[in-house]
């Protein structure tokens, strides 16, 4: 067994004396690959993270991109035109119930068809959807020129522990956003309530605030988006 383990180091020692350049060279190739591997892994990883996790502002309030999956049956992937901004509100008051909770909720798929494409709260919002998408939020399926295939779907956060205010605020500006972005103006702006029998956005429409809301977007219209 010694005499056999001697003679096999010997000859493993000789391979390599002999093929010293090639296994250098082999070594070299091994490593180079392994460095592209890494970098190629940063690289995606990086992208992945900007994709799924996207912040701009709209008029200084953060909007966090996080679309949902593309085979989720609340985003069926059909292009359109933009006509409205659709505002609605969650109806949701538990408490903690703001943009985040609302997008995980979407990402679950737990919603079923229902979805929109921006979720506002009293610090930041989200967006579910693109806007060149339909999103499932108006209640009146496929009606040409309806709100949800027109519309951009905005819902507004009511939770409890939510400023209601600074949410009013806030949807104003992603509001006004929109409307520069896709070349609309005051009157494009609609209730959920104007597609279908639905009190909808219910705090607004029953403190008598419709008018109030046009009048702030209006104001964020004549300033710089800076």
């Amino acid at each position: 067994m010694t005499r056999t383990g001697n003679q096999m180091r010997r000859n493993l020692r000789y391979f390599i004396r002999r093929n010293q350049r090639a296994c250098l060279i082999a070594a070299i190739f091994l490593l180079l690959l392994l460095i592209g591997l890494a970098v190629w892994l940063l690289v995606a990883l990086t992208r992945s993270k900007v994709d799924e996790s996207e912040i701009t502002y709209a008029y200084g309030v953060p909007v966090v991109t996080d679309l949902m999956d593309p085979s989720l049956p609340g985003r069926p992937g059909i292009e359109r035109t933009v006509k409205y901004v659709v505002i609605h509100e969650t109806g949701n008051p538990s408490a903690g119930a703001g943009a985040h909770s609302h997008s995980l909720y979407l990402q679950t798929g737990s919603s079923g068809e229902t979805s929109w494409h921006y979720t506002v709260d009293d610090h930041e919002i989200y967006h579910h959807i693109p806007d060149n998408e339909v999103a499932w939020h108006a209640g009146d399926r496929e009606t040409p020129d309806g709100g949800n295939l027109c519309g951009i779907g905005v819902e507004l956060c009511v939770n409890e522990g939510g400023d209601f205010e600074k949410t009013f605020d806030n949807g104003a500006r992603l509001t006004a956003f929109l409307l520069k972005r896709h070349h609309l103006g005051i009157g494009d702006i609609r209730q959920h309530g104007d597609f279908i029998q639905k009190n909808c956005p219910q705090t607004i429409r029953e403190n008598s605030r419709w008018q109030e809301f046009l009048e702030r977007v209006s104001v964020y219209l004549t300033e710089d988006d800076g």
